[in-house]
This record gives C-alpha cells, sequence and structure tokens, in this order.
C-alpha cells in the first residue's frame, strides 16, 4: 500500500475513535456524576526511523512523520457541575478524588453518581438497585417504617442509630477502570474517607461533567477531519490508478 495512503488511513481511524469517544460523552450528558473522556492522539514517527535504519533529526522525508496512533483514552475527573434537589437521599461530593461505593454482584464499584434511593425493605440502592456500602462495607438498612433523617457528610441517623455513607480515596486515579456510564472499577486497594475528609451535601446532585456545546464543537471538528482524510484516500487512490493506466498503455 502507497505511503500516503497508508498515513491517510490511520488519520481516518484516530478521527473514527475521537468520534466514538465524543458520541459517547454526549449521549451522556444527562447522566448524574458521568466524567467525561478524552481521545488521546499521538504522532508516530515515520516507519523507517521506527524499524532503526535511519535516525530522527536528519532533515529528510522521513522526518515528516508517520502520521498518528491512537492511545487509551484518559478519563477527566474535574468535579461537575453540582445542582440542588431537594431530595435528601441525593448526595453530592465536593472532591474530584472521592467516590461513593456500592455493590455490583461480587464487587465493590465506585461512582460519583448519588442519586440514591431506600427501596421497600429499608436498603440504600443506585437507580439500578445496587446496594449502597457503608461501615465495614456493609450495605445501608434502615427501617422502612420509622422515620429518619440525612446529615451532611453522608450520614443517615434513625433513632439513636448512625450510618455513613462509605468513601473511597483511590491513592491514584490511574487506578481506575472506567466501565462505562458513571461507575469505575478500581484496580488496587483505596483508602477510605477520615471524618474530616467527607465533603459530601445532601439534597444535592453532581451531574455530568460534559460541556455539551464543547463537546458538539468538537465533534464536528473530528468529522471533518475524518472526512478530510478519507478524501485523501480517495484522491491518492484516483493518482494510482491514473498512473498505473498510462503505464500499461506504454
Amino acid at each position: 500500500m502507497p505511503y500516503g495512503v497508508y498515513v491517510s488511513a490511520a488519520g481516518a481511524n484516530a478521527q473514527n475513535h475521537r468520534l466514538q469517544v465524543l458520541s459517547n460523552n454526549l449521549a451522556n450528558v444527562e447522566t448524574p456524576g458521568y466524567r467525561p473522556q478524552q481521545a488521546v492522539l499521538q504522532a508516530r514517527f515515520a516507519e523507517m526511523i521506527e524499524a532503526g535504519q535511519v535516525p530522527a533529526g536528519l532533515g529528510g522525508a522521513d522526518d515528516v512523520g508517520g502520521g498518528v496512533t491512537v492511545q487509551a483514552a484518559q478519563t477527566q475527573f474535574d468535579v461537575g457541575p453540582i445542582r440542588q434537589t431537594g431530595n435528601q437521599t441525593d448526595f453530592a461530593i465536593n472532591d474530584p478524588g472521592a467516590f461513593f461505593v456500592v455493590q455490583d454482584g461480587e464487587d465493590q464499584v465506585l461512582t460519583r453518581a448519588g442519586n440514591f434511593l431506600f427501596d421497600d425493605q429499608g436498603n440504600l440502592t443506585t437507580q439500578t438497585g445496587q446496594a449502597v456500602l457503608g461501615p465495614g462495607g456493609r450495605p445501608i438498612r434502615i427501617d422502612p417504617n420509622l422515620p429518619y433523617r440525612v446529615l451532611d457528610g453522608g450520614h443517615i441517623a434513625q433513632g439513636a442509630q448512625q450510618q455513613s455513607l462509605l468513601i473511597a480515596r483511590p491513592k491514584s486515579l490511574g487506578d481506575l477502570a472506567h466501565l462505562g456510564g458513571n461507575q469505575f472499577k478500581p484496580m488496587a486497594d483505596f483508602d477510605l474517607a477520615g471524618p474530616a475528609q467527607r465533603p459530601v451535601v445532601s439534597g444535592f446532585l453532581e451531574q455530568s461533567g460534559v460541556q455539551p456545546t464543547r463537546a458538539m464543537m468538537e465533534l464536528i471538528e473530528a468529522s471533518r477531519g475524518y472526512e478530510a482524510n478519507v478524501k485523501m484516500i480517495q484522491n491518492q487512490d484516483h493518482m494510482l490508478g491514473q498512473l498505473t493506466t498510462r503505464l500499461l498503455q506504454r
């Protein structure tokens, strides 16, 4: 395959990757606690430089570059907009390095989405029914027939009993694997927030971190980049076809 076609194909693939990441962000613009992802593209050396056949920096054609490669998408962990809801079982954490802990089957997963609710049995759950964990990693449960109070800091009191939402503080945000939506799987042990590390408020909910206008502009940019690379492939294929035809006519 001609080198120019290869470079253009790599560019089209990179822009297609950006389109997928941006489209997923836009699809989660209304998902509470969603952390947007950012596509990471990296320029690469020409093939002969990568193969070690020539050194970089000679000022020749090989220094023009070898197109672009796709790296793993990076999650942006900035705190999203926090909106008052008036629902006392909605919680928001004003700290980008802290997460709620919920039970997903046999695993504990982390989330920024604090739109919790009590079911008919008094279990505090996520919107999809996952148990919200409290002290000792046990599910938070109250007597559904008795009144309860929700306190700032992520505490739920009923009578003389008080339970606190389990707040995880990963040692590194790089230890988190994105599970899609607004949940993460910890790939290493995490610390628990101490009494002075609980900036949790009740009656508020963190919104998606996606900025719709910016994401839409980036989506248009990526779409045009993809179209430009495809057009370059078509032009080079057409030129190659004309050259082949002329050679065969001689």
